[in-house]
């Protein structure tokens, strides 16, 4: 199943570091995306199936100087690609939102944090840290939060045959 795995970074220079890390992993570069610009990335996001908090939280971290780094691979990779993406210094989507939130930012109208996706601990993946997760299935999309790394399964949807 393919997965989508999405992730905040500081900067474009260190998103960068990561997609070189990513394509030295065997990862390939049509499967890597860098979006340093806020333009039509929330709907892109949600399109993935990326909530439309978190879709909106990762437009308003580019838009606060960050970097967002989408990485299409198969769950066979997705340990690997955390482990690249943690070691580059990504964000807590997470933490950054409560931070923007004490600022006055409100996220997107009418959108809440997804009811099971509440503060979990950093679960990226990193050595004895809590390996427990946070999953919810949405329309066709699985969804494991894994504090500062997001990855959405999207189960292929046959069309209707008449």
């Amino acid at each position: 199943m393919t997965k989508t795995v999405t992730s905040l970074f500081h900067s474009e220079h260190h998103a960068s570091a990561a997609a070189s890390h990513l394509k030295q992993a065997g990862i390939s570069a049509d499967d890597i995306d860098i979006w340093a610009t806020p333009h039509n990335l929330a709907p892109l996001l949600e399109d993935l199936g990326v909530s439309r908090t978190d879709a909106h939280a990762y437009a308003e971290g580019v838009i606060r100087g960050g970097t967002v780094v989408i990485v299409k691979c198969d769950g066979s990779a997705v340990d690997a690609v955390v482990g690249i993406l943690d070691r580059e210094g990504v964000l807590d989507l997470d933490e950054q939102q409560d931070a923007w939130r004490a600022e006055g930012w409100e996220g997107p109208a009418g959108a809440e944090r997804p009811a099971g996706t509440e503060r979990s601990g950093d679960l990226t993946g990193s050595p004895g840290t809590d390996r427990s997760r946070t999953d919810r299935t949405a329309e066709s999309t699985d969804v494991v939060a894994r504090g500062r790394i997001r990855i959405q399964s999207r189960k292929a949807e046959r069309p209707a045959q008449e």
